[in-house]
């Protein structure tokens, strides 16, 4: 996988990086050339302060849902263009979508390559208003 080193380096923040899948992601997406945001499942914060930087929020999998669902709920409050940004959900096959509108489910596991292209496409889905930076990784 080869980067384009003139373009800024799109970060990740990963929701649920204290719990094994959630540190292996942020390995892995670091592998794959992005910058990563680990956030604690349970963290004392507000989501957009620990958002800072971000160019998508990852929610791991397994992942209480009333964990996300509130962090989801807190993204924007404080900061009105993180209620833009394009969100993730790893899910295991027994569990159920995020039923937050905007939120976008993955099978996990998946493959790196599988992850990466959601990755991309739903970071070329964001308003252009976001001013979302350019996609890192190649998927070819």
């Amino acid at each position: 996988m080869q980067l384009h080193h003139d373009q800024p380096t799109t970060t990740i923040a990963i929701l649920g990086s204290d719990t094994v899948a959630g540190r292996a992601l942020c390995l892995l997406l670091e592998g794959s050339g992005y910058g990563t945001i680990p956030i604690d499942a349970y963290t004392i914060g507000v989501a957009d302060e620990l958002l800072e930087g971000a160019h998508l929020l990852l929610l791991a999998p397994r992942l209480d849902e009333g964990v996300s669902e509130a962090f989801l709920g807190a993204m924007g409050k404080r900061t009105p263009q993180r209620a833009d940004m394009p969100v993730i959900a790893l899910t295991m096959a027994v569990e159920e979508s995020p039923q937050d509108e905007g939120v976008q489910s993955v099978p996990w596991p998946c493959e790196t390559k599988v992850l990466v292209e959601r990755i991309e496409a739903a970071l070329l889905d964001v308003p252009e208003v976001s001013a979302a930076p350019t996609t890192q990784a190649e998927t070819a």
